[in-house]
């Protein structure tokens, strides 16, 4: 596929089928993480955690959800979208969208650059986002799970990701099958621009 068009096509998915991705589509995402641009070609910073457990995954969308009901704009957001979910026992909201693969982007931490982690968590998952798809599935940028975990230190579940020591999981991507077809989106709304 054209890179452009692929571009056009980009976008995100929030409703997945259950159903798991292949191995070699798993692969393919991999490589196009390990393929990214990452600030002065320092590899060891940043590493991927793939989690296909679901138990895994609900755990830490129930910690997503108690962080979401305790914030009374997003609740009033929430309500709209879905009048009375919000204080119902089973989880309402899931921020991997029912995604069956979730790919965590950690990074070292660090003060010698400060805000190059995000740079460097950002790459491997934009890289990730256009591989998954290229081959025909959805994909959707995740953070809320792990801003939650920040948030409110009592859900914190980042144990479950094993991570090596010192290091922290910035970003994620939620890969699946699309609950419906993709379709060519429409125009995005342009960046403003400024020459000199």
């Amino acid at each position: 596929m054209d890179f452009f068009d692929l571009l056009r096509q980009r976008q995100s998915v929030r409703k997945f089928r259950p159903e798991q991705i292949t191995k070699d589509q798993l692969d393919r995402i991999l490589l196009a993480a390990n393929r990214a641009p990452i600030g002065s070609n320092r590899r060891e910073d940043v590493h991927l955690t793939v989690v296909q457990d679901r138990d895994i995954l609900t755990r830490l969308t129930q910690a997503a959800e108690r962080r979401y009901a305790a914030m009374p704009r997003h609740n009033a957001i929430f309500d709209k979208l879905r009048p009375g979910t919000i204080n119902r026992e089973v989880p309402a909201y899931d921020p991997f969208y029912g995604a069956p693969t979730v790919i965590f982007v950690s990074h070292r931490r660090q003060d010698l650059q400060p805000g190059i982690e995000y740079c460097n968590v950002t790459s491997p998952v934009f890289s990730m986002h256009l591989a998954a798809q290229a081959l025909g599935l959805g994909s959707v940028y995740m953070w809320f799970a792990l801003e939650s975990m920040r948030m409110m230190p009592e859900l914190n579940c980042v144990d479950l990701l094993q991570l090596p020591p010192d290091f922290e999981p910035l970003l994620g991507l939620a890969v699946g099958y699309p609950a419906e077809a993709l379709q060519q989106r429409e125009e995005a709304k342009k960046l403003t621009v400024n020459y000199r």
